[in-house]
C-alpha cells in the first residue's frame, strides 16, 4: 500500500468509528445538495437578486465555471482514480451504502472543489457570508469521506484546488471587467 493510500485508509478507519444513523442522514443530505454544485449555484442565483451582493454572485459564478472546467472536465479525466468502493487494496473494507455510488472518477473531489471554489470567491468579496460558506465547504468535504465515496487525499486536493479556482475565477473576472472598462473608456475618448 502506498503512503497516500495508507493515510487514506487510516482516515477511513477513524471515520468508520463515527458512523451513526443521525450522521448518516445529515451526510447523505449534504451530498445530495452538493451534487453538481447545486447548493452553490442556487446560492449564486440568490446573491444576484440584491444589488449589494451581485458582485459576490458574479465572482462565485466565475469560480464555479473555472472549477467545472479544470476539476471535473480536465483533472478527473486525467487522473482516472477509482472510487474507494472500487479499490481492491483495502483490507476488510466495509462500504456503508448510504448513497448511490457515483460513477465518475474520484480525484479530486468535485463536491469539495465546488464548495471551496464558491466559498473562496464569497470570502474574497463578502467575509460576512464567506466564513459560514467556508465552514459549510469543510463539512461538505468531510461528508464525502464519511460516505466513503472519496479518499481523504481527494478531499484535501479538492479543498486546495477549490480555493485556487476561487482565486482564479476572481482574477479572470477582474481582468474581463478591466478589459471592458478600457474598451468603454476608449470609445468615449
Amino acid at each position: 500500500m502506498t503512503f497516500i493510500h495508507q493515510i487514506d485508509w487510516e482516515v477511513f478507519e477513524l471515520v468508520q468509528n463515527l458512523w451513526h444513523p443521525a450522521l448518516d442522514f445529515i451526510m447523505k443530505a449534504l451530498s445530495i445538495v452538493g451534487e453538481g454544485g447545486m447548493i452553490w449555484i442556487a446560492l449564486t442565483l440568490i446573491l444576484f437578486i440584491p444589488k449589494k451582493t451581485r458582485k459576490t454572485a458574479a465572482y462565485t459564478a466565475a469560480a464555479l465555471i473555472v472549477m467545472l472546467l479544470l476539476n471535473n472536465i480536465l483533472l478527473k479525466n486525467l487522473f482516472h482514480r477509482v472510487r474507494p468502493f472500487d479499490y481492491d487494496g483495502w483490507p476488510n473494507f466495509i462500504y456503508p451504502d448510504i448513497i448511490k455510488r457515483p460513477s465518475s472518477y474520484s480525484f479530486p473531489s468535485g463536491h469539495t472543489s465546488s464548495s471551496f471554489a464558491a466559498a473562496a470567491a464569497i470570502m474574497i468579496t463578502n467575509k460576512k457570508i464567506g466564513v459560514p460558506a467556508l465552514i459549510f465547504a469543510a463539512v461538505m468535504g468531510f461528508s464525502r469521506i464519511y460516505l466513503f465515496v472519496h479518499y481523504f487525499s481527494d478531499v484535501l486536493a479538492g479543498a486546495v484546488l477549490g480555493v485556487a479556482y476561487g482565486f482564479i475565477g476572481y482574477l479572470i473576472l477582474n481582468a474581463i471587467i478591466k478589459f471592458v472598462d478600457n474598451k468603454r473608456e476608449n470609445k468615449i475618448l
